[in-house]
């Protein structure tokens, strides 16, 4: 896999304060930690240049070059994972962000995209491509992680089934995800309607239960009041 590049800045203070003045001017306050260094980091990086990096999937889980440049205007690199990010939907603001230190020498955890290469056989024959997995865990040392997995499903004929059992990983790389998981399947026109409409139907009586709920927790505060 090629590593991807992010430049970071250190920050002197933490805190509330701290946090508010850093997005005030722009910037998401952050987190380096390891087991390989005695001391957390930590670090600012503008907003903007934070979400075009997460703009990429691949990004959030893949292996990062983490570039540095502290206050002294020194720069030092850490190889880590995007541990964690915590974002505002309402605001659609990015709060914080967690980097994990890793090494070349032990094995990490990754989220790989799946692609699918090819047009099955059985469209041909009418039949829909159904995509059940977008995505796998993988556990790998760095220099053995892919960028992805490709699976050839140009032979898949009509009602054809890949699961991951099907699927044989790079060399150096261990499958996490249950390997009986589906990840695709060439059904029937109808049988999607019908899974939709179970969908739909799955909803609506989820909505119905939840007012049921609303209108027994609303009842018995009522009486509580009273």
């Amino acid at each position: 896999m090629k590593r991807i590049q992010l430049q970071v800045e250190t920050r002197e203070k933490s805190g509330k304060e701290e946090s508010k003045r850093l997005k005030n001017n722009g910037y998401v306050p952050g987190i380096f930690y390891s087991p390989h260094d005695k001391d957390n980091i930590l670090l600012k990086i503008p907003e903007k240049e934070l979400f075009r990096f997460l703009s990429d999937k691949k990004h959030a889980h893949g292996i990062i070059d983490l570039k540095i440049k502290t206050e002294d205007e020194k720069e030092i690199t850490r190889l880590a994972l995007m541990k964690d990010f915590q974002y505002n939907s309402l605001k659609k603001k990015i709060n914080h962000f967690d980097f994990y230190g890793v090494t070349m020498k032990e094995k990490v955890t990754l989220e790989l995209p799946l692609i699918l290469e090819g047009e099955p056989k059985g469209i041909k024959e009418g039949g829909i491509l159904d995509i059940s997995l977008r995505e796998v865990e993988v556990e790998c040392l760095p220099a053995d992680a892919p960028e992805a997995i490709t699976i050839n499903i140009s032979e898949m004929g009509f009602n054809d089934v890949i699961t991951l059992q099907d699927v044989v990983m790079p060399k150096g790389v261990k499958l996490i995800t249950d390997i009986n998981r589906t990840v695709a399947s060439v059904i029937a026109p109808s049988r999607m309607e019908e899974e939709a409409v179970e969908e739909v139907e799955e909803v609506v009586e989820g909505a119905a239960d939840a007012k049921v709920k609303d209108k027994e927790v609303k009842a018995e505060k009522k009486e509580e009041k009273e």
